[in-house]
């Protein structure tokens, strides 16, 4: 079993450790709970990049890969053709993460689906790998990266504005890749290091709705794909890239708990605690989303009677106060307009955030009327414990009533999830639309019985095909 390997020692770097573990994880390891979760993230991620293959912003990406050519190695969802493995990680892992419902991990500040999975199936299928050994790597990938994340993420984005899932999103793809190609330890380990050349994505590119918000996750996947390739080639990175004196944690975070990036691995599994999105928004947005909704849940609050709106929250979050978004990709990181969006839509769904939305005067005016502020106690309660993202909300009426709502946790993250038909519900709903019910259902089967492909190229070209409808 996993869980009696030793996979940490003292004379192992933190990479060799992490390598030594994703080339090692074998199907049998896996507890039946663990095994069922990943077919539910690998359901969630596949709706959402079909659905996200239909979005005009995207084009540009696939077009981009298309362009470039190369070996038809692995399909780009939805898009109906095929490319290099490490193109076809690059455009699903971008296209999967532009609708902004891919899942993500609280104390990890991580997307996992959207850099892990794009990596694993796109070499799974080059080598024809089976469901089960696929399955295996993207449970490899996610503890890896969840660890990593959840080791530096929050001072490298709190100290230093850096978007975790960007900035450590290669570590999760390259032991998913590394378990794919069937690495040894050794080239294992110097995939690991390869991923020194994971990118400094700054949050900046979600502040001003920049398009080149997308690749924030297909480019790590890019990267961990390309980091394995390049191992099982003979071309290897530092072994000690992360606690090094000139490594990776120094360059990016003041504070990280190295340590813990090893301490429980092979025995406490991270996979289950991944959040999965309801709202087609920044996560720091989910729990005021929530609250707002908790206002309207019975009487809707017209808008025209909305005067102030006023959101206390923790660091961070309160800096995503922009009240004029001008693009959708900003609109999705504004608190003030995603709850007026909330306000006026009754829930804050990938339909709800559309180009008429945007320029809806009702909803700009509520956004502008919403101010965000730190609230110390808040920002307290938060720094204590960073899997709770407190909110506090007022929305004062013109007919003199103040409505009041506080939440610590949105819904879909590990304290009030999403049960897996809520999730099934999710990929329909955003599958259906272009596929038909006969496809979607389709996809929803295999999806579910996945250990039992013997090769899962079929799976791979079923998804490239384009949409019929």
């Amino acid at each position: 079993m996993a869980t009696d390997r030793p996979f940490h020692a003292a004379d192992r770097s933190i990479a060799e450790t992490l390598a030594r573990y994703a080339v090692n994880l074998r199907p049998s390891d896996l507890p039946r709970a663990v095994v069922a979760r990943a077919k539910l993230c690998l359901l969630d991620f596949v709706g959402v990049t079909l659905a996200g293959a239909r979005e005009a912003p995207v084009r540009a990406i696939v077009d981009f890969v298309r362009a470039h050519g190369g070996v038809a190695e692995a399909g780009v969802w939805g898009c109906g053709f095929k490319a290099p493995a490490a193109l076809a990680a690059l455009a699903n892992g971008s296209v999967g993460h532009h609708l902004e419902l891919d899942d993500g991990h609280i104390l990890g500040h991580v997307h996992p689906g959207a850099t892990v999975i794009p990596a694993a199936f796109a070499l799974a299928e080059r080598r024809g790998a089976s469901g089960r050994d696929l399955l295996t790597a993207i449970v490899a990938g996610y503890e890896v990266l969840i660890r990593t994340g959840r080791a530096m993420a929050g001072s490298a984005m709190y100290d230093r504005g850096y978007h975790g899932p960007g900035l450590f999103g290669a570590f999760g793809a390259v032991a998913a890749a590394a378990a794919v190609l069937g690495l040894d330890e050794e080239g294992a380990a110097g995939a690991v290091g390869n991923c020194c050349l994971a990118p400094a994505a700054t949050f900046q590119a979600f502040s001003e709705g920049a398009g080149v918000k997308d690749l924030y996750c297909g480019w790590p996947a890019m990267v961990g794909t390309m980091a394995a390739q390049l191992s099982a080639g003979g071309i290897g990175g530092p072994r000690r890239l992360f606690e090094g004196k000139l490594g990776f944690a120094r360059a990016v975070a003041d504070r990280a708990d190295l340590a813990g990036m090893t301490a429980d691995l092979g025995r406490v599994w991270l996979l289950p605690t991944a959040y999965v999105k309801r709202h087609s928004a920044c996560s720091f947005a989910h729990t005021m989303i929530d609250a707002v909704l908790s206002l309207t849940s019975d009487t809707p609050i017209p808008l025209d009677a909305v005067e102030r709106l006023t959101v206390r929250t923790h660091r961070f979050a309160a800096d995503l106060d922009e009240s004029n978004p001008r693009t959708l990709t900003a609109a999705k990181s504004s608190l003030p307009f995603c709850a007026a969006l909330a306000l006026a839509r009754g829930h804050a769904l990938l339909t709800d955030f559309t180009a008429e939305a945007l320029a809806d005067e009702a909803v700009r005016r509520v956004a502008s009327r919403t101010t965000i502020l730190l609230d110390p106690a808040l920002d307290a309660r938060h720094a204590a414990r960073e899997d709770r993202r407190p909110v506090h909300v007022e929305i004062a009426l013109a007919d003199g009533r103040c409505l009041v709502a506080e939440r610590d946790v949105a819904r879909g993250w590990p304290e009030d999830p999403l049960a897996p038909q809520d999730i099934a519900d999710k990929f329909r709903a955003l599958v259906e639309p272009a596929y038909g019910p006969r496809v979607t259902q389709s996809l929803v089967d295999t999806l579910a019985t996945l250990e039992d492909l013997d090769d899962v190229q079929t799976l791979g070209r079923a998804l490239a095909e384009a949409a019929p409808i």
